[in-house]
């Protein structure tokens, strides 16, 4: 079948001479016309888990996810010196390494060849770069909470505490995790619980290959712990029951584009495996080859095959969670790609007052879309330290991505009927500053018990028995408004106010006792505009709903 997805921008590849100063290529195949694999049999190159995932979410299958055409690449390889480092279903291609430069002729050559484009120079020595922000200290912080010690906040701040006291901790739910290596992980007592339980499905180096992702980097490692780490009374990850795929997709010594190439390899791969949310703490911009280098007119979404690949992922029905970067104080000052994907969660940073951390990238995307989409805690977050099995405050938005990323698979757990651009969609509606993004901190600080409720009471808003029953007090209102609990109610309760034409303009969660009145109204009462509103709320079985009028 001829390869005719919205990727055309492949077509633009300039073929390169052969030089042997590169050692890295990307080859672009033109067709998958004599593919052996087909969308009648997908379950021999997509697992039973990614499968129902399409299912559920109605999401067909395409030409997309056939595999590259194995003949096409044993071709290739037959050329001469030359090894196969990664492949691509989504963009029909392959990356190679080598050096022989009758091999790079000959594949140019080949009919079914559309491009090759060089990836990696190895013009000069390979001298060992750390690409991330280290750890550094911070003030130690009590915890509030005995589970969750020092990382209470970061959790907190989410109100994710409350997804997890209503016993949503990621159960059933795939995390793919795309780093630089995950050091230590197979021995560290905070992944103890995680290793016991089999927690980690499948661990993969997209580098090298060799094998093994544990005597790797140290970045991936914080990271995890960030969600599924746990140390009595000092850490409690954001989704500590969820299963996770480990990638290994970063090459932290060099930096240049073949490692996108790596991420787009491993995010097939996590599809393929039926991932729910990808979290990825890397983001690319320039690189050891300044002719390689992205410019900020390319994050618009459409243009890096990085990027794309994140909206087809998204498509698929993950949710990608990315970083924003660390680049709000250089002279880069915007997002890296993949942060600027369009329909994704890019994630920047905030202190634990939820002011915008410094050095947490800005927006917009290069076509003006709202960037970074949320924010949450980056600005000395605790995480697993990457030597011992102690915690350490760090700043980075690599842990603002992942903290969030934990909560949104516990989100999506409560609501395994929805698709991935609803749960975005109710996390971004949650945020601080919907109403008003901005550049630097988005929609703001999302609140998941709010987007929780948002989701359970907007499933079908006219659907069920519902009591219209006087509850809301004073009516009309002006800045003020509280709720008494009919008799027997008692519980979490959620909440959700919407105006006359059906917009979502509040959404809460909170615990209630029978009899004792409830504060509805706060900063939000006062901001709505003169005029009708419909209060719904849901209290075990019980659905009450009754109009309110805000006067002045």
């Amino acid at each position: 079948m001829r390869w005719t997805c919205s990727i055309a921008f492949v077509l633009l590849l300039a073929s390169v001479q052969a030089q042997t100063s590169f050692d890295t290529y990307w080859v672009a195949f033109t067709d998958k016309d004599n593919t052996p694999y087909s969308l009648a049999q997908p379950e021999q190159f997509l697992s039973a888990r990614s499968l129902l995932r399409r299912n559920v979410h109605g999401i067909a299958l395409d030409d997309l996810d056939l595999p590259v055409d194995p003949v096409y690449i044993q071709t290739v390889l037959d050329q001469g010196t030359v090894q196969l480092v990664n492949r691509s279903k989504w963009f029909n291609g392959i990356t190679i390494r080598t050096a022989d430069e009758n091999a790079l002729a000959a594949i140019q050559g080949l009919q079914f060849v559309l491009a090759i484009r060089s990836t990696r120079s190895d013009a000069r020595p390979i001298a060992e770069v750390d690409k991330f922000r280290l750890p550094v200290s911070a003030e130690d912080r009590d915890g509030e909470a005995s589970d969750y010690g020092p990382s209470f906040r970061q959790i907190e701040m989410l109100r994710g505490h409350q997804l997890h006291a209503i016993g949503a901790k990621g159960q059933g739910m795939l995390i793919g995790v795309l780093d630089s290596g995950f050091n230590g992980v197979d021995s560290a007592l905070a992944f103890q619980a995680l290793r016991n339980r089999g927690g980690i499905v499948l661990t993969r180096d997209m580098v090298v290959h060799d094998g093994d992702v544990f005597q790797d980097h140290w970045h991936g490692r914080s990271v995890l712990s960030c969600m599924a780490g746990h140390l009595d009374g000092q850490l409690l990850g954001t989704a500590p029951e969820a299963d996770y795929v480990l990638l290994r997709t970063e090459d932290t010594g060099t930096e240049f584009p073949v490692e996108e190439d790596n991420w787009i390899a491993g995010a097939e791969l996590a599809d393929s495996l039926g991932c729910d949310v990808l979290n990825t703490s890397l983001g690319y911009t320039t690189f050891d080859d300044s002719t390689m280098d992205h410019s900020y007119a390319d994050l618009d979404g459409q243009t890096l095959r990085i990027s794309i690949a994140a909206n087809i992922a998204s498509r698929k029905g993950m949710i990608p969670v990315n970083s924003a970067g660390n680049s709000g104080e250089s002279d880069w000052h915007f997002i890296s790609a993949p942060a600027d994907a369009v329909d994704i969660l890019t994630v920047g940073a905030v202190g634990d007052v939820e002011n915008h951390a410094p050095f947490s990238s800005f927006g917009p995307s290069a076509d003006g879309r709202v960037k970074p989409d949320v924010c949450a805690m980056g600005w000395g977050s605790i995480i697993l330290r990457s030597d011992t099995d102690s915690i350490i405050a760090a700043n980075g938005t690599s842990f603002s991505s992942p903290i969030l990323a934990g909560l949104v698979a516990c989100l999506w757990q409560l609501h395994p009927e929805r698709n991935a651009q609803e749960i975005m969609d109710a996390v971004r509606r949650s945020a601080s500053f919907f109403v008003n993004p901005n550049d630097s901190m988005g929609y703001g600080v999302p609140d998941f018990a709010a987007a929780h409720a948002w989701l359970t009471l907007t499933s079908g808003i006219e659907e069920g028995p519902v009591t219209n029953t006087a509850m809301a007090f004073p009516n009309p209102f002006t800045s003020q408004l509280s709720w008494a609990p009919p008799s027997g109610t008692e519980g979490l309760t959620y909440i959700v106010v919407l105006d006359l034409s059906g917009r979502v303009v509040h959404t809460d969660l909170r615990p209630v006792k029978a009899g004792v009145a409830a504060e509805l109204g706060g900063a939000w009462t006062s901001e709505l505009a003169v005029g009708p509103y419909l209060i719904r709320l849901q209290v075990g079985d019980q659905v009450l709903q009754q109009r309110v009028v805000k006067v002045y």
